[in-house]
């Protein structure tokens, strides 16, 4: 369990090897979620290079699959 504390101008620096586990970088967002009263989570918020490639490529022609989608509209 890593310790961290709280400095006179309220902010928390983040041990390096949790910011290596979460691949964490300057400028990067992080969400807060309370828990309980004495609890809470920091989140990595997700930016836009985080779902480079989760999608399926398109193996299809695109206009084919334009000419496709209007033939089979309904």
């Amino acid at each position: 369990m890593k310790t961290i504390t709280i400095s006179s101008k309220n902010q928390v620096v983040i041990p390096s090897s949790v910011r290596t586990r979460l691949k964490l970088r300057s400028g990067d967002k992080l969400v807060i979620e309370r828990l309980t009263d004495k609890e809470v989570v920091l989140r990595k918020e997700p930016s836009y290079g985080d779902f480079i490639g989760t999608l399926p490529a398109q193996q299809q022609d695109p206009v084919k699959r334009i000419r496709d989608l209007r033939d089979n509209w309904e």
